[in-house]
């Protein structure tokens, strides 16, 4: 076959294909273009992470509202994860009682240097009393329980956790227990505020707590935030971005605790229960305004720090195990199965503190008193007792 190409209208062909090319480039470089445009609305904003906080982003997430043009928005978002790099990675480093970090006093340093004065940001100052007048109340939170936390995660981490569960195994239910009981006796630890000017603390544990971890070879630290970590961290980000005029956003984790600093917004969010073994929505909210919401579930939505005991040789009923265990016993209650409280303000440490109280209460009667007791207050409560499954 003889393939012929016409030699006719040379010129026109020459210019069509000219075209084409221009539509083509102009197509392609719209395209790239579009690709860096930004349009009104919330923006992820992620902190710029260094090699000592590589796990920093995935602990917060951070959503920030931006209007205008494109650069404009650009310019904004830049300048929203400056401000946010700083604050946020500030906050982590001083709330992690493990790690030290080069320049940042936080509280692994009080936890390294035990015994010894330490002076800390005026703002660790006030987050650590607020956490030592929360555990001398004895409500469910414990500021000195690091080793009973500890304890635990190292069930909870487990692929195959069944023969550890203190449920079946009686070798590690005493050492829960004990641990616990020791933990929660509040004279074997000793936090001196020294100086209000100066932020000046003192941390030390007894001769006797001392002589406990070396017979029970335990050598996590004491001092820890444990399952008010979040809250804290949240809280004192979200403090130091509304100082600094950066409200227009909302800081949130996987597990369901929420703050939002912006006024002028609306925000959904929803409530879980279990449906046929999967996390389920029962409910949402539409929440305007400033709130701070938070999601308890014994589940553990969102977590890797939670299982099923699928069998008890007493009830034959499931067992779920979690970070939120009742850290006086080391046990759990097992009456809520999902809570959520939310309430109209920037305070996302008292709604997890309140969502703590109401999950060591020992019966369903205790749990709706409580709750009702909070709604006078204008906080949103919602749960789901374990009994319904």
């Amino acid at each position: 076959m003889k393939i012929e190409v016409s030699s006719k209208h040379i010129k026109l062909r020459i210019a069509i294909v000219a075209v084409a090319f221009v539509v083509a480039v102009t197509a392609f470089t719209v395209g790239v273009v579009s690709i860096g445009k930004k349009s009104p609305g919330y923006h992820l904003i992620e902190a710029r992470i260094d090699s000592e906080t590589v796990l920093a982003n995935q602990a917060v997430s951070f959503k920030y509202w931006f209007d205008g043009k494109s650069n404009q928005i650009k310019h904004g978002i830049r300048a929203v994860t400056e401000e946010y790099s700083s604050v946020f990675l500030a906050c982590y480093r001083q709330l992690d009682h493990q790690n030290t970090y080069t320049g940042q006093v936080g509280i692994a340093t009080i936890n390294k240097n035990a015994g010894t004065d330490v002076f800390v940001s005026a703002e660790l100052y006030d987050l650590l009393k607020d956490a030592y007048r929360r555990t001398c109340e004895k409500k469910g939170f414990n500021m000195f329980a690091g080793a009973l936390y500890a304890e635990w995660q190292k069930i909870l981490i487990l692929d195959e956790p069944d023969e550890f569960d203190p449920a079946v195994n009686g070798q590690i239910a005493g050492r829960i227990s004990d641990i616990a009981k020791t933990v929660s006796d509040l004279d074997n630890f000793s936090l001196e505020f020294l100086d209000d000017e100066k932020h000046r603390v003192r941390f030390s544990v007894s001769p006797a707590y001392e002589q406990f971890c070396k017979e029970y070879e335990i050598d996590a630290y004491a001092l820890d935030l444990n399952i008010l970590k979040d809250a804290y961290l949240l809280q004192m980000t979200a403090d130091a971005l509304s100082r600094d005029g950066f409200n227009d956003g909302y800081l949130y984790t996987a597990e369901g605790l929420v703050v939002n600093m912006r006024a002028d917004s609306t925000l959904g969010y929803d409530m879980y229960t279990l449906a046929d073994g999967k996390e389920t929505v029962y409910a949402s909210l539409n929440l305007d305004g400033v709130f701070s919401a938070a999601t308890i579930t014994a589940f553990g939505m969102g977590s890797h720090y939670h299982y099923t005991l699928t069998a008890d040789n007493s009830n034959n009923r499931a067992l779920y195990r979690n970070r939120y265990f009742n850290v006086a016993t080391g046990g759990f209650a097992d009456i809520i199965l999902s809570e959520t409280i939310v309430s109209p303000d920037h305070n996302p440490v008292e709604v997890v503190y309140q969502g703590i109280i109401m999950n060591n209460l020992a019966s369903e009667t205790e749990v709706k008193a409580y709750a009702s007791s909070l709604e006078k207050s204008g906080t949103i409560v919602s749960y789901v007792f374990q009994s319904v499954l």
